[in-house]
């Protein structure tokens, strides 16, 4: 029965105390340690931060409300297979991790976008990348805010700027106040509430249905758990091929963002950072299986209710689906409806905060101290702690740009998110592993894979063929006048309005098929990071063909990786040189490193003589 849910004071509660907590932990941090007043300790906790708690926080700034909601729309539009996009996490964090860690952690950098001034010895790259970048996280945060607050209206009924606001302003003021270890410490309590809103929606609902056989059987005959599709057609939205490579590739933007790069900057050795990246890998795809299942859950409930909100027009917008399925099974239990929405207001605030951290680090590094080179380290961190202040007033704006765009969050992101991070994911893939990389090659490359995933993009959205939107069929809508009629501030006109759509259900017309070169905007959006990426790359050799590529032996082999020596490191040394082409690179490589550890080695024994000499004295 669908039906009002009223917000108990003990719903009112819970998300207070969530909200609560962030705050209390960035206050903590503003006056404990060395109350950040260094831009070291505020943006990369003094490099020396606990393996555990900067891993959490490492995924969850990949888990906020996209997770939440559109990981279960999608599921229930279009089923289980689309939550095997976790698999791409997983790849491209593993892939990234033989990539991003063994290049930017000795360089010990601040700002992900500084690799590319050191790597080209010109600032123009770095523009670009840092244009990119911001653009990322605005689109990001936009999206992240505007998702919660789709959920406070469907619960709550609250207007879509005040929950933008809310999570705008509490992220804004820990994060600013707090620095990186207040993002980080946030983020554990934040990810722990929301996998217990997850685990609790996940048990209730299955309870409600008959169990989680019954759930399974269900979702078995509304075709949701058909994942075996090997099909090669590239206009399907959901196949085993594009979810998986697809996602890998569209995925890469996060373990080679910022926040990443940040996170790995923490960690005391490049050990840890190695394993911080391994292991929150699987945990990653394992959080995308839970959420998946809420909309397996939720498909399975509206079956056996015999109305589906979203066809009998009960909600307007796939990202309610699941606070629908909230309001409704957590009716007889006070305060675990404002846990799903605690749950989900820290999903948001997690990743917000993160994002703030991000553009907070790339705006002193590549804006700030590029043209104020002598600022103190005082003003540096004041500096990026109005930085906070500035960019939570930019992505509030964003969000309310974007809660005028239709569609689940999930697609949302892989249509609009994504426009930047294949440029940018492409441009490093391209000056790590082509010693011939030049800067004219990453402009123009980057330039061109920008424009050809802003037109497919556009394109998509615009054209919306209709064989790429082709959805499951949606559960039963015979019950719902009944189950309507219970609710009694429903109007006499919207009754009106569900009699006049189930009326109208059985003779909706089909969208005409695309013709002639509108065909193209049918390939699925999964494919478009693949090919913006390999834009990139094809593009920027051949424009360094052109304008004179440099020899490998000019390169600084700091700079750049051999794609053999990393990812087939265990073949004998004269196959992988044969396969490399004679590269020079991991030998020059190897010497540094040598010369860098017997430094590191003849510091620590200075230090140690020091403090002996100290102690004498």
């Amino acid at each position: 029965m669908l039906s009002d849910v009223q917000f108990a004071t003990a719903d009112y509660v819970v998300c207070v105390l969530a909200l609560c907590v962030s705050l209390a932990i960035g206050i903590y941090y503003a006056f404990s340690g060395g109350r950040q007043v260094t831009t070291s300790e505020y943006h990369l906790g003094n490099r020396n931060l606990n393996f555990l708690p900067v891993m959490l926080s490492l995924m969850v700034t990949s888990q906020s409300s996209i997770l939440i909601l559109g990981v279960p729309a999608e599921t229930y539009l279009f089923g289980f297979l689309a939550t095997f996009a976790g698999f791409g996490f997983w790849g491209a964090y593993w892939i990234s991790a033989r990539i991003i860690i063994p290049v930017v952690y000795p360089l010990r950098i601040t700002s992900v976008n500084e690799y590319f001034e050191l790597r080209y010895q010109s600032n123009r790259v770095r523009i670009l990348t840092t244009f990119l970048s911001f653009l990322f996280w605005f689109i990001y945060i936009g999206i992240v805010t505007y998702g919660v607050s789709t959920a406070i209206e469907t619960v709550l009924g609250a207007p879509v700027w005040l929950s933008i606001v809310i999570v705008s302003t509490g992220s804004m003021i820990y994060t600013a106040i707090g620095g990186i270890k207040a993002v980080i410490w946030t983020d554990v309590i934040q990810y722990t509430i929301m996998l217990i809103s997850v685990l609790a929606v996940l048990i209730k609902g299955s309870m409600k249905v008959g169990g989680g056989s019954e759930v399974l059987r269900v979702n078995s005959e509304g075709d949701r758990l058909n994942i075996w599709n090997f099909s090669v057609d590239p206009t399907l939205r959901y196949t085993l091929w594009n979810v998986v490579i697809g996602n890998i590739a569209k995925l890469f933007a996060f373990p080679l963002s910022q926040s990443s790069v940040q996170r790995i900057g923490c960690m005391p050795s490049i050990k840890e950072a190695y394993k911080m990246f391994l292991i929150a890998a699987p945990l990653m795809v394992l959080t995308f299986f839970l959420a998946g299942s809420m909309g397996l859950v939720a498909y399975a409930y509206f079956v056996k209710v015999r109305c589906d909100p979203l066809k009998s027009k009960f909600i307007g917008n796939p990202n309610q689906i699941l606070p629908t399925l909230v309001s409704e099974i957590f009716q007889e239990n006070p305060g675990m409806t404002g846990l799903f929405i605690a749950g989900l207001f820290c999903a948001s605030l997690s990743t917000v905060s993160s994002g703030y951290a991000a553009l907070s680090s790339m705006t002193l590094q590549d804006i700030i101290r590029k043209r104020w080179r002598k600022l103190s380290e005082r003003k540096s961190t004041i500096a990026s702690k109005l930085t906070v202040v500035v960019v939570s007033m930019i992505t509030t704006g964003m969000a309310l740009l974007l809660a005028n765009v239709k569609g689940t969050l999930l697609k949302l992101a892989h249509m609009v998110l994504t426009i930047p991070t294949a440029p940018f994911t492409g441009i490093i893939l391209y000056s790590i592993f082509c010693t011939s990389a030049t800067t004219a090659g990453a402009v123009v490359g980057g330039l061109t894979s920008l424009l050809f995933y802003l037109w497919m993009a556009i394109g998509n959205i615009v054209v919306s063929p209709p064989s790429v939107e082709k959805k499951l069929a949606p559960a039963p809508v015979d019950q719902c006048l009944s189950n309507f009629s219970m609710i009694s501030n429903l109007t006499n006109s919207f009754t009106s309005d569900i009699n006049s759509n189930l009326t109208d259900i059985s003779s909706s017309t089909v969208p005409n098929a695309l013709e002639g070169f509108s065909k193209i905007y049918t390939l699925s959006f999964q494919w478009f990071d693949v090919i913006a990426i390999f834009l990139v790359i094809v593009i920027g050799l051949i424009v360094s063909r052109i304008v004179g590529a440099p020899k490998e032996e000019e390169v600084d082999a700091r700079y750049v990786l051999s794609f053999i020596e990393q990812f087939f490191p265990y073949l004998p040394e004269k196959v992988k040189y044969f396969l490399s082409c004679g590269s020079t690179i991991p030998k020059r490589r190897r010497q540094i490193q040598a010369e860098e550890r017997q430094d590191n080695q003849q510091i620590m024994v200075e230090d140690k003589f020091t403090r002996k000499e100290d102690n004498y004295s």
